[in-house]
């Protein structure tokens, strides 16, 4: 019996046009570089940073801290209730906090408009009420 095809790495080239495509679908979000498997959006009124990423397996959101700012650190002085009741979720991997995940192919781009549309809509949920609760900011003037 044959062992299963090995899945080949994902390069660098595929994560960046993903996200050249995510960001031409989405051109009002303003995201920075946070390296090859993630791009990352300021929280207004606040330090942190909603981290956009993808993976062999997946693409998600999660937040952290500002560069150089351990995400352990960051996950413990978050105010996990009144989060975990707004988004309805737990914290969760204190490493990965809040992650949310929508599980595809990153090489297989029929699949991308659909994990863009799911990227769109979980970071703008999950920034609001970041900047809501965190930040103390009005949000209905919706952050796109």
């Amino acid at each position: 019996m044959r062992a299963p095809a090995a899945v080949p790495p994902q390069t660098d080239a595929l994560r960046r046009a993903y996200f050249t495509a995510f960001s031409s679908r989405y051109p009002a979000l303003s995201l920075r570089w946070g390296n090859t498997f993630s791009r990352w959006r300021d929280v207004p009124g606040t330090e942190l940073v909603l981290a956009y990423y993808i993976t062999n397996h997946s693409v998600g959101v999660f937040v952290r801290g500002q560069r150089g700012i351990p995400v352990t650190d960051t996950a413990a002085n978050l105010p996990a209730f009144s989060l975990e009741t707004r988004l309805g979720l737990p914290i969760g991997d204190p490493r990965v906090p809040f992650c949310q995940n929508y599980r595809f192919d990153p090489a297989i781009k029929t699949g991308w408009p659909k994990s863009h549309a799911f990227l769109h809509g979980t970071g703008s949920r999950t920034l609001e009420a970041l900047a809501e609760i965190v930040g103390g900011l009005d949000t209905s003037a919706t952050i796109d």
